[in-house]
């Protein structure tokens, strides 16, 4: 199928049967909408555990996964999934397609942040879900914590669709074992109205310490997003463990706090749409949701750049948890989203880099040729994955507390 241009959001909606969701929009890790789903209850009780199909058995709507070229896995499927996911990280219809492919009935929760997630895995068990969808750092955590289990890769047919880079530049996800499969990714950087603030200079961070912005920024409510955009301006590397290194980002931040609207990491979109906020600190999505919202006659007020410092590249991922109820149905999801049509129609509605190169067939030309969305290789090399920082997390705990007391 060759790919299709979109000149708009809301044309690639309602080319996919999706045009409902563009009525809620927020980006990754964003506020409001989600896919319509009902949210897990979080006691693990969900579902029976019983099979819906047998490896020969048929089960499902097979015109639909003949659409969308999905697979009839060749292991039984559990009846019911639990998810626990970030906030509107698909178009409303994608879990509603796997139900209707598969015959499982699948419950979403969400999350804000990484920390969110473990702390609520940490305080119920890793049994209330079975699938989670962390990002790169929070990987390494939930591996050192026994919290998830290796992928079996013989479960997931579309496993071979993933660009080799992202397969072998995983330092989130080392060993033998492979614990997470890749699903979306960006970075991090500066986003603005510029109807509300058209002098932004936003090739540096100082953009965000720029008094003349008072009461209009916004940094993103991540302890590793913010203080490492603060190491960041200060040269520094975002995974520092060099404890007056973080007490200089610290006391950076703690300073900015004057000139703070608030720390959010779920209204950026909005914000940038409504003008309550700019410039702010987001992620690359979200600022990219505000820009097609207000897309008209070839333009937007919306820009967004990662700073000359540089900042983060992340990629969220695909993980089964250590005691999951469901596993079977769990490689399955995973699987479908590694499905070249599904992963493209997620990748249209987030505005992320999609790690599948077999999606790229079906992703707009107008995100495949924006270097925000795809930086060129010299802005690559000034982003860093977050690094699990050992026993230096202390220091950032420590750090992150007296900046919110601020």
């Amino acid at each position: 199928m060759a790919r299709k241009e979109f000149t708009d959001r809301r044309t690639f909606l309602k080319a996919t049967g999706s045009v409902t969701a563009a009525l809620g929009l927020a980006g990754c890790a964003g506020g409001g909408g989600g896919d319509g789903t009902t949210a897990s209850s979080g006691d693990g009780s969900g579902g029976s555990g019983t099979t819906t199909t047998s490896k020969t058995g048929v089960v499902g709507n097979e015109t639909l996964r003949n659409e969308y070229g999905l697979e009839l896995p060749d292991y039984e499927l559990e009846d019911t999934l639990n998810v626990f996911q970030w906030t509107d990280y698909w178009p409303t219809g994608t879990v509603e397609k796997f139900e209707e492919a598969y015959d499982v009935t699948v419950n979403v929760a969400n999350y804000a942040s990484n920390e969110e997630m473990f702390n609520k895995l940490k305080a119920g068990g890793t049994g209330q879900f079975d699938l989670l969808f962390p990002s790169d750092y929070m990987v390494n955590i939930l591996v050192n914590q026994g919290m998830i289990q290796p992928l079996d890769l013989d479960m997931l047919s579309h496993w071979g669709n993933l660009e080799q880079k992202w397969i072998d530049q995983a330092p989130y996800d080392p060993g033998q074992d492979r614990y997470s499969a890749p699903y979306q990714w960006g970075t991090s950087g500066i986003g603005y109205n510029k109807e509300v603030t058209p002098d932004v200079d936003a090739s540096s961070w100082d953009a965000l310490w720029n008094e003349e912005y008072a009461g209009q920024i916004n940094m993103l409510n991540d302890m590793r997003e913010s203080i490492g955009a603060s190491l960041k301006r200060l040269g520094y590397s975002l995974n520092s463990q060099n404890e007056d290194e973080i007490a200089e980002a610290k006391e950076a931040l703690v300073q900015q706090k004057d000139l703070l609207q608030t720390y959010d990491s779920v209204n950026m979109d909005e914000n940038l749409i409504n003008g309550n906020a700019s410039p702010i600190h987001t992620w690359s999505g979200s600022a990219f949701s505000a820009y097609w919202e207000l897309y008209s006659d070839g333009s937007s007020p919306i820009d967004y750049r990662v700073p000359e410092e540089g900042g983060v590249v992340w990629i969220d991922t695909a993980t089964v948890t250590k005691k999951a109820k469901h596993p079977n149905a769990a490689h399955a999801f995973v699987d479908f989203t590694l499905n070249a049509k599904i992963n493209a129609m997620i990748a249209n509605y987030v505005y992320y880099g999609t790690p599948n190169e077999a999606a790229k067939e079906y992703v707009d030309d107008a995100a495949l040729e924006n270097e925000s969305i795809y930086p060129p290789e010299e802005t690559m090399e000034s982003l860093e994955f977050i690094r699990n920082l050992g026993d230096a997390t202390k220091y950032w705990s420590e750090a992150w507390t007296e900046i919110q007391n601020a």
